[in-house]
């Protein structure tokens, strides 16, 4: 629920022609958009490799969580963390990878890594 008195788009209904034609003119944030497509696939078969196998673990490691019998509340903390590495992937593979590999080993240890 809203607590402001303007409407949830604020900009008008998302799925308005209007309202597509106008986010392609501009973001928020007025930063320009990073000319990257999700699909692009790093020059280095290594790289390449350990990006497939990170977002492979990635997929697996929300499955599990979602299979979790814990709070809602821990559900979403354990979720975070993920979209934490996920972040850190785009800067530094290598360290997603190692934080991840963390994440799954307390995972498997049956100590949810929350906190």
């Amino acid at each position: 629920m809203h607590r402001h008195h303007e409407p949830p788009y604020a900009g008008g209904d998302p799925a308005s022609s209007e309202f597509v034609a106008r986010e392609a003119e501009s973001r928020i944030d007025d930063r320009p958009d990073v000319e990257t497509s999700v699909t692009e696939v790093p020059d280095d078969p290594e790289v390449a490799a350990l990006y497939a196998l990170v977002a492979e673990r990635l997929k697996q490691a929300h499955a599990r969580v979602h299979a979790l019998h814990v709070s809602p509340e821990a559900k979403t903390a354990l979720t975070r963390q993920l979209l934490i590495v996920t972040e850190t992937a785009k800067r530094d593979l290598p360290a997603a990878a190692r934080r991840l590999a963390r994440f799954v080993q307390d995972l498997d240890e049956g100590r949810p890594p929350v906190g």
